[in-house]
């Protein structure tokens, strides 16, 4: 089937499944509203990270908390439970994310160090049927649409919520950009079943398949120098087409067993499949944008992992006191399969150039097959007096293997059997003030080599971490919601050593200090804002011969955000929102030569809500980067140079049938 015939087949099946979902959500009588109100901004507890629907606000992301990853390091979790994420989570089956830290870990079983990821499954509601249509278009060349419903097949008792997307994408692996854009077509579902008031069993179905992706070229210079400011467009190869297929399953079964007594467990599979994948570099570029120009070609990589939670809960006490007993099981298997990548020097060229050269004979080797295991079993206790203070401890003994078997090397083993402990407490002060204390200790994943290292694609080895933070939470009135507090993490530090090979080349310890608002300062006008002011310094024995600075790259000392979002009174319809992310300066070279200027991102929007053919509807535009700021994006863990989008609109239209 040739690619267009392909393509047109897809958009066929996804139109004729939204077509059911609609005729379904319409013929069952009355419907509720869905998502046409939605405002992350308004919905914000904290500055500190929140995504809802399509948009996401605040100092973090699931990507990046305190300077670290939490999803990389493992920290995710879905309705509360351990969750091993291999393929991404698609929209049909999550509503959003909060990012758990600081006073938001208080009385949060087995927190993390850097944070938790944790989940919401979408909604089924109170047993009316509904459905929400959403198109979209922009930033570039992106477009798309997607259907999600209610159906309620008994009632309250048996819901089935799903739907279907199919988009043109400009997001990639570097972030969204002009002319790298892929097609991404998916289904999802999370049945509810509830017979009765003591248990809830749900069910997760999850499938996304990407195709025709386009890499973002990966700018590595050849000294401690920025690449030059070049134009902002398309300048990859046509030929180099990825394909990946991500898919989610699980259930989760939540139960009253009796008045004392809970019990909440899960379990998933998760899938990342890339058929074939290309990474576009150019090395040892010059100041003047003339580098090496190499296409890496990647077999088959595949990553999958069976995980889940079993959590056994007693609730105690009485009046005001409550007490809460908690004996917890988790782990995770994890298949991998990667490397065999060839590497093909295509000639020099310029970075900016765009010069299409004729896509290579590649030639794969072996593939390198890790198994890693981590299982643990915790018991914590919880204590609350109501209107005093909050005190939670916990223990979990973890258990970590791992056995790789790389072509022409002995088979590899590591073992790991840590003991894990972390306390947090909460104390109120006054009625407006409550002050928090934690310490954590975790075991993490550390993530794979980068694509421009020797040993690229190659599973880390896993970091003992931990962290304690202390802070206070101030209300300055029913609405208005402040947090200040500081930080302490310690964890391995992996990087680009002399040699080119990405290894653990000692340790990185980040303090800082955090400040968020959020809730209505005014009549109309809500507000969220948040500050990170620290470093991340790397500790070693001897830095300097090994080329390191003493502060992390990419490492910023300040980072602050505001979201705002105002309703006029005049036109209760209408709102205006703001969006301002600054960042300062930061070492763009492992040795802290070469440093990146700050920058500060603008996005400027608005919604109109009104009614039509008889539904709530929902239109969204936003100006993104509004200033056109240029800049470029460093890698997470090495030095690896993208393009930051160009100015872009954004748009898109929410119908609640």
């Amino acid at each position: 089937m040739s690619e267009q015939r392909a393509r047109s087949a897809a958009v066929t099946r996804v139109r004729v499944l939204a077509g059911i979902l609609l005729l379904g959500a319409s013929t069952l009588g009355s419907v509720r509203a869905q998502h046409a109100a939605d405002d992350p901004v308004a919905t914000a507890t904290d500055g500190f990270g929140l995504t809802l629907g399509l948009e996401s606000i605040g100092l973090y992301s699931p990507g990046f908390v305190r300077g670290f990853n939490p999803e990389t390091a493992g920290n995710v979790r879905i309705e509360g439970l351990y969750f091993d994420q291999q393929g991404t989570l698609s929209k049909r089956v999550v509503d959003g994310s909060t990012i758990r830290i600081g006073v938001s870990e208080i009385g949060y079983a087995f927190p993390a160090p850097t944070g938790i990821v944790d989940y919401d499954l979408r909604r089924p509601g109170d047993g009316t049927p509904g459905a929400t249509i959403v198109a979209s278009a922009g930033p570039f060349q992106a477009r798309g649409a997607s259907v999600d419903a209610n159906l309620p097949l008994i009632s309250r008792e048996l819901q089935l919520p799903l739907g279907a997307s199919y988009a043109i994408s400009t997001q990639t692996t570097g972030g969204t950009n002009p002319g790298y854009t892929s097609t991404v077509a998916n289904f999802g579902a999370t049945p509810l079943w509830k017979p009765s008031d003591r248990l809830t069993v749900r069910a997760i179905i999850d499938w996304t398949r990407t195709t025709n992706a386009k890499p973002l070229p990966i700018i590595l210079t050849g000294g401690d120098y920025l690449p030059p400011e070049t134009p902002r467009g398309y300048f990859g190869q046509n030929w180099a087409l990825g394909h990946r297929l991500a898919q989610n399953y699980g259930g989760i079964v939540s139960a009253r067993l009796s008045t004392s007594w809970s019990l909440a467990a899960g379990i998933f599979r998760s899938i990342a499949d890339s058929p074939i994948g290309y990474a576009d570099l150019y090395l040892n570029t010059l100041p003047n944008g003339a580098a090496e120009h190499f296409i890496v070609a990647n077999p088959e990589q595949l990553t999958t992992s069976n995980s889940g939670e079993a959590r056994l809960t007693g609730h105690f006490g009485t009046g005001a006191w409550r007490q809460e007993l908690i004996v917890l099981a988790r782990g995770r298997d994890t298949l991998a399969r990667y490397g065999g990548s060839d590497v093909v020097d295509v000639g020099p060229a310029l970075i900016y150039g765009g010069l299409q050269v004729p896509e290579p004979i590649f030639t794969y080797g072996a593939l390198t097959h890790d198994r890693t295991k981590l299982w643990g079993a915790g018991l914590a206790y919880r204590a609350q007096w109501q209107g005093h203070g909050d005190l939670a401890l916990g223990i979990q003994q973890q258990s970590y293997t791992k056995d790789v078997s790389s072509p022409a090397l002995p088979v590899a083993h590591l073992t790991d059997r840590p003991l894990r402990a972390y306390a947090t407490a909460a104390l109120v002060l006054t009625q407006k003030a409550t002050a928090y204390a934690g310490y954590t200790q975790g075991l993490e994943d550390s993530g794979v080599a980068s694509s421009s290292a020797n040993n690229r694609g190659a599973i880390l080895p896993d970091a003992r971490t931990w962290q304690t933070d202390t802070g206070i939470r101030y209300s300055l009135n029913p609405r208005v919601k402040l947090i200040a507090g500081i930080f302490e993490i310690e964890k391995p530090y992996f990087n680009l050593d002399i040699h080119n090979v990405d290894r653990a080349l000692g340790r990185q310890r980040a303090t800082g200090l955090e400040l968020s608002m959020s809730g209505e300062v005014s009549t109309g006008l809500n507000v969220t804002a948040a500050m990170l002011w620290g470093e991340v310094t790397v500790l070693g024995p001897d830095l300097k011969a090994e080329g390191i600075g003493s502060t992390a790259l990419g490492q910023t000392r300040l980072t602050a955000t505001l979201d705002a979002s105002y309703n006029f009174p005049w036109r209760p319809a209408l709102s205006a929102d703001l969006s301002i992310l600054r960042f300062g300066s930061y070492p763009a070279s492992v040795d802290n030569v070469a440093q990146a200027p700050g920058a500060t991102v603008v996005a400027l929007g608005g919604r109109y809500r009104f009614t039509a053919l008889g539904s709530a509807t929902t239109l969204r535009l936003q100006v993104q980067n509004l200033t056109n700021t240029y800049f470029w994006n460093l890698g997470f863990n090495s030095p690896e140079f993208t393009q930051f989008r160009p100015r872009g609109f954004f748009g898109y239209l929410t119908m609640d049938l």
